[in-house]
């Protein structure tokens, strides 16, 4: 290969400019991926000016800078490289300019995060059929980069990396949230507060009153709900529903059930028989305070624990409590249209 100032034909200063590229990417990959500094400093030249991304990096000199570069061995985290675009361009007889733009991201296992696009311009010359580094400018956007610094922005990718985890923590939180309120509307009564049909379907199928030593089923229908929302409208349906569920939630919590307009279900496995019937008045009296009629079936068993056969043995009390109702409320009506 001739030196600086012999001529060459065309063909040899294409070679030449894609070695300087080929160069130019080596020296970038050996200084973010590998972090071998010493593979740069073999290329520079002796009088090379070196312009770094923050704005007190500047030095002249091969000594200088150096010993400036091998302060940067071991600070710079595992990098990443793509999509590099550099053009080459032969200055003067020798004198090769390489710029372009390179991506820069880190590597994932150095917990820190920064992606950039940074711009980069190296000048060689030939000597002694070798390219040499004359000049480096590297020319990104670390306006970030803090005194402290050295050779990398790490202050402002560990903020970077420390802000990315925050957001991804409260993106987890969020969907976390949302998905217990999605759970809990498709569990929950949204009128009442009560759990719903599904919640309590999906617990005899998944067998959760199963094995029971005892077990408790209560069946309570509202009396007269069709003849309020026909008379009333269904706001004061409503109304009367949020007062009949009132002493239900207060009573047994999570394990009474709306399963139907006007039905609900209590399925208990806690208490003693006597402090399940004890519960079951407290209810009953908690709906007469609130000028709630109700009709009510109950089943209770400590042996044979069964609770689809209680709950139809506790769905046809309820239906002889309605029954008994109405016929007490036709016996008032006839007595009256007597009178």
């Amino acid at each position: 290969m001739p030196n600086g100032g012999e001529s060459m034909c065309a063909q040899e200063q294409e070679n030449v400019k894609q070695q300087v590229v080929e160069l130019t990417h080596e020296m970038l990959y050996a200084y973010y991926c590998r972090n071998d500094v010493e593979a740069l400093i073999s290329r520079f030249d002796e009088d090379i000016v070196w312009l770094g991304a923050g704005e007190q990096e500047y030095a002249s000199g091969v000594e200088i800078v150096s010993g400036i570069f091998r302060q940067f061995a071991g600070m710079v985290p595992k990098c990443n490289l793509s999509n590099g675009d550099y053009q080459a361009l032969e200055l003067a007889p020798g004198v090769y300019l390489c710029a372009g733009r390179v991506w820069i991201e880190t590597d994932p296992s150095t917990r820190i995060s920064l992606r950039v696009h940074q711009r980069v311009s190296l000048i060689f010359r030939m000597k002694e059929g070798m390219l040499r580094c004359c000049h480096i400018h590297i020319s990104n956007p670390y306006g970030e980069m803090v005194e402290d610094d050295v050779g990398f922005p790490l202050k402002m990718a560990q903020q970077s990396y420390e802000y990315l985890q925050e957001q991804v923590a409260a993106q987890k939180k969020q969907i976390y949230d949302q998905t217990k309120m999605l759970e809990r509307m498709s569990y929950e009564d949204a009128l009442t507060g009560l759990y719903n049909r599904h919640k309590f379907n999906e617990l005899v199928d998944n067998d959760a009153f199963a094995l029971r030593t005892r077990l408790g089923v209560a069946c309570f229908d509202i009396n007269g709900l069709k003849r309020v929302n026909d008379q009333l409208g269904h706001l004061a349906g409503d109304d009367l529903l949020r007062r009949a569920a009132g002493p239900l939630l207060r009573v047994f919590g999570g394990r009474a059930f709306r399963v139907g307009g006007d039905e609900f279900v209590v399925v208990e496995h806690m208490l003693t028989e006597t402090e399940f019937y004890d519960a079951i008045r407290s209810v009953q009296r908690g709906m007469r305070d609130n000028n709630v009629s109700c009709s009510v079936g109950v089943s209770w068993r400590e042996e044979n624990c069964s609770i689809l056969k209680q709950l139809e043995e506790a769905d046809q009390q309820m239906y002889a409590d309605k029954k008994k109702y109405y016929r007490l409320l036709m016996r008032e009506w006839i007595e009256q249209e007597g009178d």
